[in-house]
């Protein structure tokens, strides 16, 4: 499993296995004062799933860390299973497009975080975000 996409938006859906996003693509977020909360924002990501791990459990999580890697309590986790549709080709890989969505988010100071996706203790991606007074 990869991950070929990754960012982050203020909302996000799939439809017909495409994504859909709004106001995606950003890595700032500018407040007045600091504790603030985020109200939502989404991390997107399409995963690219070899023909050696379709019908197989594949443990995802996503946490937020602070730019010193300790975790803010922000993450989420599942498990995805990918099968094979009729119209694939021997050996061509499945593109699966995620929308993992954060409500409330907690954001404790100005500076840097990352959204770090993993399978098992593998890292796939670090997004970053940065918290700004503004």
């Amino acid at each position: 499993m990869e991950v070929t996409a990754a960012l982050l938006a203020d909302a996000a859906q799939v439809q017909g296995g495409k994504l859909y996003l709004l106001g995606g693509g950003f890595d700032t977020i500018r407040t007045r004062n600091v504790p603030a909360v985020h109200k939502a924002l989404c991390v997107v990501l399409v995963i690219e799933v070899g023909p050696d791990e379709r019908h197989t459990d594949l443990d995802i999580r996503v946490t937020l860390y602070d730019e010193d890697m300790s975790p803010t309590g922000a993450e989420a986790q599942g498990t995805l299973r990918v099968g094979a549709p009729p119209t694939l080709r021997p050996g061509q890989a499945s593109l699966i497009p995620l929308v993992i969505p954060f409500s409330d988010l907690p954001l404790p100071s100005a500076k840097g975080y990352a959204f770090v996706v993993a399978q098992a203790d593998r890292e796939l991606v670090r997004i970053p975000l940065w918290v700004v007074i503004a």
